[in-house]
């Protein structure tokens, strides 16, 4: 049988072809390939750009504590809030003269006396000179310590005035608009908040209290109603309620009103979150796991709450503006996750974003100020766990660099900031359970 011939031609032809589709099998296969890895490149890039990212930085501290169980009893005798967490407008003032520094520098700390358990720090000027005084109250002996500064970063030792057992919050504000600062006090075991009105040359009026709601932790104070008479907001811990005292006039307030705020709130703070020049206020609700937001209403008034997650246990708080967007965000610190949490305001009082920065131990207190002159808030806060201040710097954009730590007394518990020794740098305050107060001075 006769085979069948095929043309020499035309086999060349299949063979051309073949090699043909060949090569564009494989140019398809490697256009998607590479299509697919540009895909990639581009969202792996615009997630480490985005301003919705979530960070969470890590940096070596030795050992972590173990995470305890405790109870809402154990937690009110052992570990009750009271930290100064709002920045003022004066500790965050640039002195444009200054070089911003990396890395920080600080003096070692110097230490004084206080009383038995601080627990409450702040500071502002309380006497008829231009330096910065600080005020602690003391937990367990009755006491508040007021330390008369220098104006070159030392101070006097304490000056004991008499205060409550379990007083637990100190906030300074001049109340009764005569331009010398009063200090105002939560009296917890009582469920009262308390007014010291000052009468100059040192001196203060006895404690004059005002009934609140069980357990009374965090004040803040701000005019909701823009009447220009002060309100005081005050959380409640074992109410989940904030108890806002309104139109402090001669001494007395004109009425009260109670909201309801999460589980164990803590922390309250005050600010215009929407931009509708009406201040709002935001708590730490401890067993929610959440921040609670409250909107005022344009009269004082408040109806609705948004809450948002945090990590686990947030306790202290504290505000800015971290980015420079003209909306202030919100710091909290996570008692039971070893954490911060850092919500930025997206301009209308939402708070959707949440980076997390991991500290380890207890971190108890935050506040927030300008430490190296660059115009852009930096992070502050101190761990219950070991001796160490922590310190986040701004990359200038809302987002925090690694911590830098410096050296304290042990279980630093609340921390303010302030310019003690008048080289318009931002300096460093905290209590410590050794019943001691330590200054770090800012040699940047």
């Amino acid at each position: 049988m006769e085979e069948l011939s095929i043309p020499e031609d035309h086999l060349q032809k299949e063979n051309n072809l073949s090699t043909k589709c060949r090569f564009l099998v494989w140019s398809c296969v490697l256009i998607q390939i590479s299509f697919i890895i540009s895909v990639i490149t581009v969202i792996i890039f615009i997630r480490y750009q985005s301003s919705f990212s979530s960070i969470n930085i890590k940096y070596d501290i030795g050992t972590t504590s173990v995470l305890k169980k405790t109870t809402r009893a154990t937690r009110m005798k052992t570990t009750s809030t009271a930290v100064t967490t709002s920045i003022l407008s004066d500790t965050s003032t640039i002195n444009s003269s200054y070089i911003p520094c990396y890395p920080l520098k600080f003096s070692n700390y110097t230490n004084c006396s206080t009383g038995n358990n601080p627990w409450s720090i702040s500071n502002g000027y309380l006497d008829e000179d231009s330096f910065l005084d600080i005020v602690v109250v003391n937990r367990d002996d009755a006491t508040m310590s007021i330390f008369y500064g220098f104006g070159n970063g030392e101070f006097r030792n304490q000056t004991l005035y008499s205060t409550t057992l379990g007083c637990t919050y100190v906030v300074i504000r001049d109340m009764n608009n005569d331009n010398r600062s009063d200090i105002i006090l939560t009296y917890t075991l009582l469920n009262e908040i308390a007014i010291l009105i000052n009468n100059g040359n040192q001196n203060f009026n006895s404690p004059i209290t005002y009934p609140v709601e069980n357990s009374p932790y965090w004040l803040d104070i701000s005019d909701f109603n823009k009447n220009n008479l002060l309100d005081v907001a005050v959380v409640n811990d074992e109410d989940a309620s904030v108890t806002i005292l309104y139109d402090y006039y001669n001494l007395s307030f004109n009425y009260s009103k109670t909201y309801p705020a999460g589980n164990d709130v803590t922390a309250v703070s005050i600010a215009d979150f929407n931009n509708d020049l009406y201040p709002d206020f935001v708590t730490t609700d401890f067993s929610d796991n959440t921040i609670s937001i409250n909107m005022n209403s344009k009269n004082g008034m408040f109806k609705n709450r948004k809450t948002y997650f945090t990590g686990i246990g947030p306790w202290g708080l504290a505000i800015a503006d971290l980015n420079n967007d003209n909306f202030i965000d919100i710091v909290n610190t996570n008692d039971l996750s070893f954490t911060l949490s850092v919500l930025f305001n997206d301009g209308y009082g939402n708070f959707n974003r949440r980076d997390t920065y991991y500290i380890g131990g207890t971190p108890r207190s935050v506040t927030l100020a300008d430490l190296n002159n660059d115009t852009f808030i930096d992070i502050i806060t101190v761990n219950w766990d070991d001796q160490y201040i922590y310190i986040f710097l701004n990359k200038q954009n809302g987002i925090f660099q690694a911590y830098q730590r410096f050296t304290t007394e042990l279980y630093g518990y609340a921390v303010t900031t302030g310019d003690f020794n008048q080289d318009g740098k931002i300096d460093i305050a905290l209590i410590t359970y050794e019943s001691t107060l330590n200054v770090l001075l800012n040699q940047c």
